[in-house]
């Protein structure tokens, strides 16, 4: 059963791929509802989606293709965000 800020990972990834052939410069992270504590949790790894998320707070691997998901976006828009950096950090 998905919460009601969550949505079925296909749904999330096509919802992801429209995005993506409209901005191929957003960024995404991936965001679920822990099925141990109810914590929700944001992923740190960018532009990838999971079937299984991991809760630092009480252990729990949750399996979001049954529980749902949604993803939190970094669209740049103009300004600094749009210059690419010279160099490497």
């Amino acid at each position: 059963m998905t919460k009601p800020n969550d949505h079925s990972l296909k749904a999330c990834v096509l919802g992801v791929q429209v995005l993506l052939s409209k901005h191929p410069n957003a960024t995404f992270f991936q965001k679920w509802t822990c099925a141990g504590c109810g914590k929700r949790i944001t992923g740190n790894t960018p532009n990838k989606f999971f079937q299984y998320g991991h809760c630092e707070e009480c252990g729990h691997t949750t399996d979001i293709n049954k529980t749902g998901c949604n993803y939190a976006v970094h669209l740049p828009i103009g300004g600094l965000a749009d210059v690419e950096p010279e160099g490497s950090a």
